[in-house]
């Protein structure tokens, strides 16, 4: 479950960011005309042109603030976070009451994994700007980035009673309720995300496996088959709806959507593994053997595989070959597999 919030590029408008130009200010009017050319540049998404244009800004005029902070979204759009940071930080040093340098910064602080600093910009900016419901989602999603789910919640929370209307809060409130153990209330969310944006894949998808969590097995394959109508390409759903099947004992079904999965995602060892499982459920022992093998070759140093292909070694009678698979699994971590174990030395 990934969070949606982007970099977005927002222009700021022009308009009140730079006050009209006397004929006595030549230097200024140097500087306002190449920082307009920035701006266009910027619109354009030529950024390295921006870059250069907003260069030629500063060194007509150092203090310009509105300058370095356009300068640090086209850094930005370049993923050149470390200069936009200082471009921000530079604009705030001229221009304290630049509100938007502390949205920016915060997004790029967040970009390169620093929510801490993240939130810190986010605290500035809504400390001048209670009512900003963009600073809520943002700081919400770098909250959860850090697993701070009731902070999270709470900031999205409040971004939706500023504006009701946007899916993707819901949705993003939905994932920290889920991962906060939240179900039903999560399920509530990614359903008012759908309704507010009803071909929303990742709203079917989350809210068909908080289904599933909570043993409503029906809606969670009615979420899966949705989500799958929206993106066929794309490989969760079917293993999702694979795992669903073969918990109902509709092992067919579950081989063909791990199959699925796996023409989609090869190297897949998790759908390898539970194919390989609902193989055994059906008797299909060499088979099984056949899919848990790959598993392990894909991800050796995951103990699934192995503990997986020593049950079908124990249905087989092989019990010192499952002794040894329950070992090795048993040793990487798994605690079904020391079971096993115990189980072979009565």
């Amino acid at each position: 479950m990934k969070f949606r919030l982007g970099f977005l590029l927002l222009l700021i408008a022009a308009v009140g960011l730079w006050p009209a130009l006397s004929r006595g200010q030549a230097r200024d009017a140097q500087a306002y005309k190449w920082y307009e050319q920035g701006r266009q540049d910027l619109n354009r998404q030529d950024y390295p042109k921006a870059i250069a244009a907003f260069n030629q800004a500063v060194l007509h005029q150092a203090n310009f603030a509105e300058a370095y902070l356009y300068r640090g979204l086209a850094h930005a759009e370049q993923r050149e976070y470390e200069q936009a940071i200082d471009d921000y930080t530079r604009a705030l040093d001229f221009k304290s009451s630049l509100t938007e340098a502390y949205r920016y910064r915060g997004k790029a602080y967040a970009a390169i994994g620093r929510m801490d600093r993240a939130v810190e910009n986010y605290d500035q900016l809504l400390s001048k700007a209670p009512q900003d419901e963009d600073a809520y989602r943002h700081r919400g999603s770098a909250y959860a980035q850090t697993n701070q789910w009731d902070q999270a919640i709470e900031d999205f929370t409040q971004a939706i009673a500023l504006n009701p209307k946007n899916a993707e809060t819901y949705y993003n409130r939905g994932v920290a309720r889920d991962r906060a153990g939240q179900r039903p209330q999560a399920v509530e969310d990614y359903s008012q995300a759908i309704s507010l944006n009803p071909d929303d894949f990742n709203s079917y998808l989350n809210r068909g496996i908080a289904y599933g969590r909570l043993s409503q097995d029906d809606k969670a394959l009615a979420d899966y088959s949705k989500a799958i109508g929206l993106n066929p390409t794309r490989p969760d759903p079917y293993f999702q709806r694979g795992l669903i099947h073969a918990r109902g004992g509709r092992y067919d079904a579950a081989i063909e959507d791990l199959s699925q999965t796996l023409s989609l995602d090869p190297n897949n060892s998790q759908a390898y593994n539970q194919r390989g499982a609902a193989q055994r459920k059906k008797g299909q022992a060499e088979k099984a053997i056949e899919d848990h093998n790959r598993a392990i070759e894909l991800s050796a140093n995951s103990g699934e595989g192995y503990y997986f292909r020593g049950q079908v070694f124990f249905d087989q009678g092989q019990k010192e070959k499952a002794r040894l698979d329950f070992q090795k699994a048993c040793a990487l971590g798994i605690a079904e597999g020391c079971r096993g174990v115990k189980l072979l030395e009565k």
